[in-house]
């Protein structure tokens, strides 16, 4: 990433570079003379002939234009280096709506494939910066005319946050290759509202050639949890992972009374979290007030009744939605942290934890869904063992008034594996009459890849260990825990069976419902 330097330091070390290589070119010239195989039109490149167009607003606009669509206030040059806009008049203490644009000079972006550019902004007390600061780029606008004159294209600026401060932040390098070969204009777009007014600054736009480094941001997945910045980002409403430091907590309900600390904390209802675990210059802009909901999540998160979670860095999972009116994280029902628990690492977790269903079938209102019976022994006095219900799932039992010997699977739809590396099975069962003996006597749980229909003698099958069995004498369901299915990751073709056996002795009754593979 290039970020400008001062102009008089960039020129000396510019100038010391060029007698460096003039020097170097010398001595090889002399050297060689006719026999250099370098082309004498050859000149060696530096960052500054890199540079399409750069203004650092240290003095003026430079070629920039303004222009206001909507509202009273401007942008206007601040003697301190940077170009800013704001809807908020400080000697009022009003909010205006506001649409304003900066606007380039054209930019011409030719002989070469690939461009960029990059600025530093502030973007502070904005409601959500990522509609109310955005970037565009149009081929066809003309100057002193309205934005609506023209046709923009917007670029993606997914990682730009409120740095919580006036400080200034780098936007990193866009990738401006989409418009290669084009004249083109770049405009910054600014909105306020009448409730919310935020301030933006710039400085040090930058547009050269080279393609752009990419910054890659996380997705709010498990596995790659968003930051609290792309929290703020992301206020969709939408559930999401999000990781940060708890911090302190909300006192009565507005940023004004945000509590940095847990040492007279008796707030239990939310805790706040930051990218840092660092309050000494911790901003308020930069917390995310957490939702903490009454149960499992609260009583193991909330500070008062935990004070040595305070610099912890938890995950958590819950709606991205605006609490007390500012981003934030509601209805969060599942947590995990790591911690040490006599001398050793552990990961302290909490609630119930979301999954991401490959497959699921709950057998609700007496369907059996996509799944297919195959009866191997069916006694004449019985029409059927597997059956469903209304409210327990699909059912097996032998029994008929005596205890009948049978074999009866119930067989899942084909499941796609092929885009997956590891997968898991869980399902809930109740299981009676057993009359002492091992549940897997009786139910078991089967694999195949290769099974396409017809009795399962048709295909090959691998038994999985299920980790929990009911106790067998009741009708309470247990969880099956999670059943490893990795052996079977990159099949098109997988299929589970719950297979029911019974004797002319013992003929239990197996209900099973609430199928995830995930």
């Amino acid at each position: 990433m290039l970020k400008l330097i001062n102009n008089s330091n960039f020129k000396k070390n510019y100038m010391k570079k060029n007698i460096i290589y003039s020097f170097m070119l010398l001595i090889v010239g002399v050297g060689l003379v006719s026999c250099s195989n370098l082309d004498e039109s050859t000149t060696l490149k530096t960052v500054a002939d890199n540079v399409i167009y750069s203004e650092t607003f240290a003095s003026t606009i430079g070629k920039f234009t303004t222009k206001s669509v909507i509202g009273n206030q401007v942008w206007t040059h601040n003697t301190n280096g940077y170009i800013g806009m704001t809807g908020y008049v400080s000697s009022s203490k009003l909010n205006y709506a506001n649409e304003d644009w900066l606007i380039s000079p054209e930019i011409a972006l030719t002989n070469d494939t690939a461009f960029n550019l990059s600025f530093d902004y502030v973007a502070h007390l904005m409601g959500n910066v990522s509609t109310e600061c955005t970037v565009w780029v149009s081929e066809n606008y003309v100057a002193d005319s309205l934005p609506t004159a023209a046709k923009w294209t917007q670029l993606s600026l997914d990682l730009i946050s409120d740095p919580g401060n006036y400080v200034f932040t780098s936007t990193g390098e866009i990738s401006l290759n989409a418009f290669s070969g084009k004249n083109i204009r770049i405009a910054i777009k600014y909105i306020s509202s009448d409730t919310k007014a935020g301030t933006l600054e710039l400085k040090n736009f930058l547009v050269k050639r080279g393609r752009a480094t990419v910054k890659i941001g996380n997705d709010g997945t498990e596995e790659s949890p968003y930051t609290v910045a792309e929290s703020m980002l992301h206020q969709t409403g939408v559930n999401a992972w999000v990781k940060g430091y708890i911090v302190g907590y909300v006192w009565s309900g507005t940023q004004t009374n945000y509590i940095f600390g847990a040492d007279t904390c008796t707030q239990a209802t939310n805790i706040l979290i930051a990218d840092t675990n660092s309050v000494t210059n911790l901003y308020i802009a930069k917390s995310l007030p957490i939702q903490l909901v009454a149960g499992v999540v609260r009583t193991g998160l909330n500070l008062p009744a935990n004070k040595s979670l305070i610099g912890k860095k938890v995950t958590l999972y819950g709606a991205l939605s605006s609490y007390f009116s500012v981003p934030g994280l509601k209805t969060v029902s599942y947590f995990k942290y790591d911690d040490k628990i006599n001398n050793k690492d552990t990961t302290i977790t909490g609630g119930t934890k979301p999954i991401k269903a490959i497959f699921s079938e709950t057998f609700a209102s007496s369907s059996q869904g996509s799944f297919t019976v195959q009866n191997v022994v069916l006694p004449t006095v019985l029409t059927y063992i597997w059956s469903p219900t209304a409210t327990y799932g699909m059912k097996a039992s032998a029994y008929k008034s005596a205890n009948y010997a049978s074999e009866s699977w119930l067989i899942s739809p084909a499941i796609d594996f092929t885009k997956i590396t590891a997968a898991k099975l869980m399902f809930e069962q109740a299981l009676n009459f057993t009359s002492g003996n091992p549940a897997a006597n009786f139910v078991t749980v089967w694999v195949s890849t290769d099974y396409t229909a017809g009795l399962p003698g048709t295909a090959n099958w691998t038994q999985v260990t299920v980790p929990t069995y009911p106790v067998g004498s009741n009708y309470t369901f247990v969880g099956s825990g999670d059943i490893l299915l990795n052996a079977f990751a990159g099949k098109s073709n997988v299929r589970i069976a719950f297979k029911y056996v019974s004797t002319a002795a013992i003929a239990t009754t197996w209900e099973v419902k609430n199928i995830v593979v995930y």
